[in-house]
Protein backbone atom coordinates (compact mmCIF):
# COMPACT_ATOMS: atom_id res chain seq x y z
CA UNK A 1 0.00 0.00 0.00
CA UNK A 2 2.87 2.40 0.84
CA UNK A 3 4.48 1.69 -2.55
CA UNK A 4 1.22 2.51 -4.33
CA UNK A 5 0.86 5.78 -2.41
CA UNK A 6 4.49 6.66 -3.20
CA UNK A 7 3.93 5.97 -6.92
CA UNK A 8 0.77 8.13 -6.93
CA UNK A 9 2.65 11.05 -5.33
CA UNK A 10 5.59 10.71 -7.74
CA UNK A 11 3.18 10.42 -10.68
CA UNK A 12 1.26 13.53 -9.62
CA UNK A 13 4.52 15.50 -9.23
CA UNK A 14 5.72 14.34 -12.66
CA UNK A 15 2.39 15.28 -14.27
CA UNK A 16 2.45 18.72 -12.64
CA UNK A 17 6.06 19.31 -13.74
CA UNK A 18 5.30 18.23 -17.30
CA UNK A 19 2.29 20.53 -17.65
CA UNK A 20 3.82 23.52 -15.86
CA UNK A 21 7.40 23.31 -17.13
CA UNK A 22 7.10 26.57 -19.09
CA UNK A 23 5.67 28.41 -16.07
CA UNK A 24 8.60 27.30 -13.93
CA UNK A 25 11.13 28.69 -16.42
CA UNK A 26 9.28 31.95 -17.09
CA UNK A 27 11.39 34.90 -15.94
CA UNK A 28 9.51 37.37 -13.79
CA UNK A 29 9.61 41.00 -14.96
CA UNK A 30 11.57 43.53 -12.93
CA UNK A 31 11.56 47.26 -12.38
CA UNK A 32 14.38 49.40 -13.80
CA UNK A 33 16.03 52.45 -12.27
CA UNK A 34 17.71 54.75 -14.80
CA UNK A 35 20.10 57.18 -13.11
CA UNK A 36 21.06 60.05 -15.44
CA UNK A 37 23.97 62.40 -14.67
CA UNK A 38 23.41 65.96 -15.93
CA UNK A 39 25.64 67.62 -13.33
CA UNK A 40 28.55 68.75 -15.48
CA UNK A 41 30.94 66.45 -13.61
CA UNK A 42 31.29 62.72 -12.88
CA UNK A 43 29.25 61.22 -10.04
CA UNK A 44 31.16 58.73 -7.88
CA UNK A 45 30.26 56.18 -5.19
CA UNK A 46 26.64 56.06 -6.38
CA UNK A 47 24.34 53.99 -4.15
CA UNK A 48 20.66 53.37 -4.82
CA UNK A 49 18.63 51.77 -2.02
CA UNK A 50 15.12 50.45 -2.58
CA UNK A 51 13.13 48.04 -0.38
CA UNK A 52 16.16 47.43 1.82
CA UNK A 53 18.50 46.44 -1.03
CA UNK A 54 21.42 48.64 -2.09
CA UNK A 55 22.81 48.72 -5.64
CA UNK A 56 26.23 50.31 -6.18
CA UNK A 57 27.85 51.94 -9.21
CA UNK A 58 31.38 53.23 -8.79
CA UNK A 59 31.03 56.08 -11.30
CA UNK A 60 28.58 57.67 -13.72
CA UNK A 61 30.27 60.03 -16.21
CA UNK A 62 28.81 63.44 -17.00
CA UNK A 63 25.90 63.06 -19.45
CA UNK A 64 26.01 59.30 -18.80
CA UNK A 65 23.43 56.97 -17.36
CA UNK A 66 23.18 53.55 -15.73
CA UNK A 67 20.27 51.13 -15.76
CA UNK A 68 19.73 49.04 -12.63
CA UNK A 69 17.14 46.23 -12.77
CA UNK A 70 15.56 45.37 -9.42
CA UNK A 71 12.59 43.68 -7.78
CA UNK A 72 10.69 44.63 -4.64
CA UNK A 73 8.64 42.64 -2.13
CA UNK A 74 6.87 45.72 -0.73
CA UNK A 75 5.85 49.19 -1.86
CA UNK A 76 9.01 51.26 -1.48
CA UNK A 77 10.79 54.58 -2.06
CA UNK A 78 14.29 55.32 -3.33
CA UNK A 79 17.31 56.67 -1.51
CA UNK A 80 20.06 57.88 -3.85
CA UNK A 81 23.46 58.76 -2.37
CA UNK A 82 26.46 59.99 -4.38
CA UNK A 83 29.52 62.20 -4.41
CA UNK A 84 30.96 64.38 -7.10
CA UNK A 85 34.47 63.54 -8.19
CA UNK A 86 35.77 66.95 -7.07
CA UNK A 87 34.10 66.92 -3.60
CA UNK A 88 34.16 64.63 -0.58
CA UNK A 89 30.70 65.59 0.69
CA UNK A 90 27.88 63.10 0.05
CA UNK A 91 24.63 64.21 -1.55
CA UNK A 92 21.39 62.39 -0.68
CA UNK A 93 17.94 62.29 -2.25
CA UNK A 94 14.91 60.32 -1.11
CA UNK A 95 11.67 60.02 -3.04
CA UNK A 96 9.76 58.26 -5.75
CA UNK A 97 7.34 55.38 -5.31
CA UNK A 98 7.87 51.78 -6.39
CA UNK A 99 4.71 49.65 -6.31
CA UNK A 100 5.00 46.02 -5.24
CA UNK A 101 3.28 44.94 -8.42
CA UNK A 102 2.14 43.28 -10.54
CA UNK A 103 2.91 46.29 -12.74
CA UNK A 104 6.60 47.06 -13.28
CA UNK A 105 7.99 50.49 -14.12
CA UNK A 106 11.06 52.26 -15.45
CA UNK A 107 12.05 54.89 -12.89
CA UNK A 108 14.09 57.86 -14.20
CA UNK A 109 16.23 59.74 -11.67
CA UNK A 110 17.88 62.70 -13.40
CA UNK A 111 20.47 64.55 -11.30
CA UNK A 112 21.04 68.22 -12.20
CA UNK A 113 24.09 70.47 -11.65
CA UNK A 114 22.84 71.66 -8.25
CA UNK A 115 22.26 68.15 -6.91
CA UNK A 116 18.52 68.19 -7.41
CA UNK A 117 16.81 65.05 -8.67
CA UNK A 118 13.98 65.08 -11.18
CA UNK A 119 12.00 61.84 -10.86
CA UNK A 120 9.40 60.28 -13.11
CA UNK A 121 8.20 56.76 -13.80
CA UNK A 122 6.67 55.04 -16.80
CA UNK A 123 5.21 51.56 -17.17
CA UNK A 124 7.29 48.84 -18.81
CA UNK A 125 5.02 47.16 -21.30
CA UNK A 126 5.11 43.38 -21.51
CA UNK A 127 6.78 42.07 -24.64
CA UNK A 128 5.18 39.47 -26.81
CA UNK A 129 1.70 40.96 -26.58
CA UNK A 130 -0.79 41.36 -29.40
CA UNK A 131 0.11 44.03 -31.91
Amino acid sequence: MKKLLFLVVVGAAAWYGWHHYGDLLHKLPSHEAVIENHTGRPMTRVRLTVDGKTYVKEQIPDQGQVVIPFRVNNDATFTLVWQWETENMEKTWTGGLVPKGPMVQRHHLSVDEEGGVIYHAEPILASGGAS
